[in-house]
This record gives structure tokens, C-alpha cells and sequence, in this order.
């Protein structure tokens, strides 16, 4: 019955849902014990006929596209706790604050050796010491809490990005 229902015309498909309906409204009608629950079940059967349809129709014309395409949204800046860590750890190394000081000597250190690994495939010293340049290989081969002034900071910093 499904089959010859889904073959139907969209017309065709509303006078069946329209009969059925007709069919049930006369049945509460003409049946006096059915009342108020009647005019409830007719309703409610209505409301659910025409659901059914609309989703008939709407599957008819075209197929519905379940794919998720969302793509993850960036985060808002200042989201990432390690960019406000390293933030003030800056700030704190500009006032001589050793502790400071050797977390960004760390962190400095981890990226040098990731980006010269992932971006150049460089793990040999004196290879990697031609691509850092003097100075930041200077840095990063003295003491952690060597003192090191903004101005030097963003040199590396941008030496490294430009690895």
C-alpha cells in the first residue's frame, strides 16, 4: 500500500490525505458517544495526515542533504591560555623576573627546534645554527635566564616565523 501511496501524483497524494480525513470527521460525527474525544482524535489525526504529506512532497521534489558541512569556527582571540601565559611571562621578563625568563627561554627553544624540524627538516647543529641566524642561536644556546629586551624578543620571534 506504501508503494502505490509513493507512486501518487502530489494532487493525487492530497485528495488521499483529504478523503481520509473526511472519512474520520464524519465518523466522529455521525458517532455520538465520540464527542470531545473524537473532535480531539479527528484533529489530531488531521494535523499528523498533513505532516505526513508535507514530508511526502518535500522528498518528492528533492532528496535531503544530511551531510554535515559546517566547518569549526576560530577561536576568539585571547581564548588560549599559553598566548596570555606567554603574555605576561614577556612583560615579567622586561622587568628582570628569571622565572619569566626561562619559560620563555623554553618556549623559544621548543619552537626553534619544531620549526626547524617540520619547515626544513633540519636537525643537525651547525645547519640549524646558518638558519637561526647568530644572534637567537646566541639565545638559545646561553643560560635561561639570560636578560633579553622586547626589541630582541620580537627579532626572534620573527625569525622564527620566517623559518
Amino acid at each position: 500500500m506504501i508503494r502505490r501511496l509513493v507512486g501518487l501524483a502530489p494532487a493525487q497524494l492530497l485528495l488521499v490525505v483529504l478523503a481520509g480525513c473526511v472519512a474520520v470527521g464524519a465518523l466522529v460525527v455521525s458517532v455520538p458517544v465520540l464527542g470531545n474525544a473524537g473532535m480531539l482524535l479527528a484533529s489530531a489525526s488531521l494535523l499528523a495526515a498533513l505532516g505526513i504529506l508535507a514530508q511526502w512532497l518535500w522528498q518528492s521534489r528533492q532528496s535531503t542533504d544530511w551531510d554535515n558541512t559546517f566547518t569549526e569556527s576560530a577561536p576568539p582571540r585571547g581564548a588560549d591560555s599559553r598566548i596570555s601565559r606567554l603574555a605576561v611571562d614577556l612583560r615579567d621578563t622586561a622587568t628582570g623576573n628569571p622565572v619569566s625568563a626561562t619559560r620563555i627561554h623554553a618556549a623559544l627553544t621548543g619552537l626553534a627546534v619544531e620549526r626547524l624540524r617540520d619547515r626544513r627538516g633540519l636537525t643537525g647543529t651547525d645547519e640549524s645554527r646558518a638558519a637561526l641566524g647568530p644572534d637567537l642561536t646566541a639565545y638559545l644556546a646561553g643560560p635561561p635566564t639570560t636578560r633579553v629586551t622586547a626589541a630582541q624578543l620580537a627579532a626572534f620571534i620573527t625569525t622564527l616565523e620566517e623559518l
